[in-house]
Parts: structure tokens; C-alpha cells; sequence
């Protein structure tokens, strides 16, 4: 299995668990990145938005009770699948879907230069490479928003899991690897950054295919699953479930493209 297919099958399992857009924590901070954005200028009534890496439309939902038009785009079948059951359930007419990777072939079959208003990427592994950024400003008519990882990322089960592994369980490339993107594009963009946590509780059995789906999807390394348990065992509570949480700083842009 290549890197890519490990990466898109992790993807497919975390669809499962994906926030909901409309639960009241997935809608307090969307709001906030959200009028973030709309301070530095960003007009989003009656735009046309394309939101890179969607999910579950954690951005997209919310940003089409708003906007003109909203294209959700992501590689994951089941987290669009989840996207169209909330659209539907809530009534919003004005969303399209592309399934697929973030490349210079979805742009073109997809008709998507200079498309939109505004082009949104947040907290997706789609937008990291000067080549990624350069196809945002190019189908942006007026603002791009990214954010991204910041400098942060703590979680004791998945540090401890990492180290067994021998890797590091760092943050992704994310706003810094962006920002210098731009920059060498002679564009100059400060960061605004956010802390956030993520809570995350299943049984022994979930926790082990979480674990392993972030190794494999994330590093070279081959998963070694009786390091994977010994480490579960010692985040097992009393009553069977397994608990943790991720303490992240997020990184959080926005650009004029005309």
C-alpha cells in the first residue's frame, strides 16, 4: 500500500468519528475562525467559497448559511458522505461536493480558476507545498483563508505510542511551512494563533486502530501493534475506555489574491 493509500484509508476511518459542523463545539470554534477571518476584511455574505480538505463540512455547512455557494472538496468518500447527510438535514441547497485530491488536475476537470471568492483550507494535510498554495491563489478571485497547524501538539498516549516507535509526535507541516510559501511568492502574511484541545474516548480496540492509523498514515514506519497495546494499557481506565487528549496551537491566515 502506498503512502497516499495509507493516508486516504486513515482518512475513510476517521470519518467515522468526525465532529458533527453543527454541534455546539464544532460551531464555537468554526465561529471564531470564522470572524477572524471576516475582521481581516474577508466577505463572506453572498460569496462563492471553495473549502480545500472539507470533512465533514465543518467550515463548508456553516459557511453556505451564509454564502452565495460553497464547494466542499476532500479525498475522503466517507467524510463527504457524512457532509451530504447534514446538508440535507439542514436544508442548505447551495452546496456542491468533488471527491478527490487537491491538484492541478481537479482544478481543470473541475472548472475551478478563479472560481470563487474566497478559498478556504483549514487544518487539512491538502495545502503544505508552495505548489498547494500557488493553486489556492489561483482559484481565488478576491481573499484566501488557511489555517493550519502552529507549534504545538501534545498528546501523552500518541507521544508515548510515537516514542516506542521511535519517531516524534510533533505538529505537522502546517502555518509556518504556508506562510514561507507566500512568502517566497512576495507575499507577507502574519500568523494569528489559537490554542485548542480535542477529546477523544473509545474502547481498547478503538484506541488501537486510532493509534495504529496515525503511524502508518503519518510516518515510514511500519506499526508494531504489541508496542501499539502496551502503551494502550497504560491509558485504559477502570471501566474499559480509553481517554485522551490532544493540546494543539493552530495558525490561522489570510491573503489578498486581486
Amino acid at each position: 500500500m502506498t503512502k497516499a493509500e495509507k493516508q486516504k484509508k486513515f482518512w475513510e476511518k476517521m470519518a467515522e468519528r468526525y465532529p458533527a459542523p453543527f454541534s455546539e463545539e464544532s460551531l464555537e470554534k468554526t465561529g471564531k475562525v470564522i470572524s477572524m477571518a471576516e475582521q481581516r476584511g474577508v466577505r463572506i455574505d453572498g460569496a462563492a467559497v471553495l473549502d480545500i480538505g472539507c470533512g465533514t463540512g465543518i467550515y463548508t455547512l456553516p459557511l453556505a448559511k451564509r454564502a452565495a455557494r460553497v464547494t466542499g472538496l476532500d479525498l475522503s468518500e466517507g467524510m463527504l458522505l457524512r457532509l451530504e447527510a447534514e446538508r440535507q438535514q439542514h436544508g442548505l441547497e447551495n452546496v456542491t461536493t468533488v471527491q478527490g485530491p487537491w491538484s492541478d488536475e481537479a482544478v481543470a476537470k473541475h472548472g475551478l480558476e478563479k472560481a470563487f471568492d474566497i478559498v478556504w483550507a483549514a487544518m487539512t494535510p491538502a495545502v503544505r507545498t508552495v505548489e498547494d498554495v500557488a493553486r489556492m491563489n489561483r482559484c481565488s478571485r478576491r481573499w484566501c483563508v488557511y489555517s493550519g497547524w502552529g507549534e504545538l501538539r501534545r498528546n501523552p498516549l500518541m507521544e508515548a505510542a510515537f516514542q516506542a516507535h521511535g519517531l516524534n509526535f510533533g505538529p505537522p507541516p502546517g502555518a509556518k511551512a504556508v506562510q514561507a510559501a507566500l512568502a517566497g511568492m512576495g507575499i507577507r502574511v502574519a500568523i494569528e494563533t489559537v490554542r485548542r484541545t480535542w477529546d477523544w474516548e473509545g474502547t481498547v480496540e478503538e484506541a488501537f486502530e486510532h493509534v495504529e492509523g496515525f503511524i502508518e498514515s503519518q510516518s515510514d514506519v511500519e506499526p508494531q501493534p504489541e508496542l501499539i497495546r502496551e502503551v494502550i494499557a497504560r491509558f485504559t481506565a477502570e471501566d474499559g475506555k480509553v481517554r485522551h487528549q490532544t493540546e494543539m496551537e493552530m495558525g490561522m491566515m489570510v491573503w489578498e489574491t486581486a
